[in-house]
């Protein structure tokens, strides 16, 4: 995957997304919200960034309406969630991690 070559700005994460990227970590108590820890793990890891939902893509492809950076398309997540769910988005697997036991291991 070739990182971008435009800018943080031009990409939209400026000035403003600092303070929404902040709104939402607050919203959300510094807490991940991705599907696995919200869902059936119920596990509590700290956010550090903030997930779109609806990938930004989508809004610019046309399949999905509105704006990328609503408050109810965005969410707080963990580093290494954030990690998987864009690899899931671009329809990858992620790797799997093995033991020291040579079984893979969870999560």
């Amino acid at each position: 995957m070739a990182w971008s070559k435009e800018s943080r700005h031009a990409r939209g994460y400026g000035a403003k997304w600092d303070k929404l990227r902040e709104q939402i970590l607050q919203r959300d108590g510094y807490l991940c919200h991705c599907p696995d820890c919200q869902g059936g793990k119920l596990r509590a890891l700290p956010a550090h960034e903030v997930d779109h939902i609806k990938p930004k893509a989508w809004f610019r492809s046309g399949r999905a309406k509105g704006n990328p950076d609503d408050p109810s398309n965005l969410r707080a997540v963990n580093r290494d969630c954030h990690k998987r769910l864009t690899t899931l988005q671009k329809g990858h697997r992620p790797a799997v991690r093995i033991g020291v036991d040579g079984f893979p291991m969870e999560g």
